[in-house]
């Protein structure tokens, strides 16, 4: 099955229990290439290896996914949308194993060789356990290991952090798997010279570049969200994908043309 994709003219809201509403800034389906499906044209390319597009996905709601065998990913280059304060990523992901660190999302900076780290990490750790890092500027990580990998099984991941909380939570299969409270600063990052650091998001890869910390195994239906959404909410998307969170673009046309009469009744 292909995900179904609408292109929107802004970021896609979705409505659900527990959150007024939280804006989808990206969306990819995996499908055939490493295109966001939102519409906001955070858009992604093959580097560095193979990525084998097509293959069985996670689940019938999420169409097929994407193969990663050797050190081919997917880069989405830098933009501060893609890095907002509060945010939550959702994806399918199956590992081939648990040998050693490998990352299926990473949008990070270690700026001066350790001297400041920011951004998020979620990795298949050493240790055979999923694992949510966060930069908080200092020198080291704040890391957030979660249940066992289980390889050759699709799980759906969920990672989060709440900036008016300073809560960070791993999700796994729609569950709560560990949550922590501790300030972290954004992914946005400034060098300690005063230049802006403007690293890509890395699907299938991890490090600064992307050029380490391979993933092998499959992904599919990765989202980026700008708030940190609730169990309900992440629920819903392991269930029906995030193609269910996106409006039908009838319904969109129907609000179009009520704000239109409106406007023309006004005048």
């Amino acid at each position: 099955l292909m995900k179904k994709t609408f292109i929107l003219s802004s970021l896609s809201t979705l409505a659900l229990s527990g959150f007024a509403s939280a804006s989808l800034v990206a969306w990819y389906p995996l499908d055939t290439d490493g295109s966001d499906a939102s519409g906001n044209g955070h858009n992604g390319s093959v580097v560095g290896g193979t990525v084998n597009f097509g293959q069985a996905g996670a689940n019938g709601a999420t169409g097929s996914s994407a193969a990663f065998p050797d050190n081919g990913h997917i880069d989405v280059p830098f933009s501060s949308a893609l890095n907002p304060g509060s945010f939550t990523v959702t994806l399918w992901a199956n590992a081939a194993s648990t040998s050693g660190f490998a990352s299926p999302v990473t949008s990070r900076d270690d700026v001066g060789s350790g001297v400041s780290t920011h951004g998020f990490i979620l990795y298949n750790n050493n240790a055979g356990n999923w694992d949510f890092w966060t930069g908080d500027g200092d020198p080291g990580w704040d890391t957030l290991p979660g249940s066992a990998v289980t390889v050759n099984t699709w799980s759906h991941l969920a990672i989060s952090y709440d900036a008016g909380t300073d809560t960070k939570s791993l999700w796994i299969d729609g569950n709560l798997s560990i949550s922590d409270t501790v300030p972290q600063s954004g992914p946005t990052q400034y060098s300690p010279n005063g230049t802006v650091e403007m690293e890509s998001l890395h699907i299938g890869s991890g490090q600064d570049d992307g050029a380490n910390f391979f993933f092998s195994g499959n992904i599919d239906d990765v989202g980026i969200w700008d708030e940190a959404l609730d169990q309900a909410a992440i629920q819903g998307i392991m269930d029906n994908g995030v193609a269910s969170t996106i409006p039908e673009p009838s319904s969109l046309s129907l609000l179009a043309l009520a704000g239109l009469a409106l406007m023309r009744r006004s005048r």
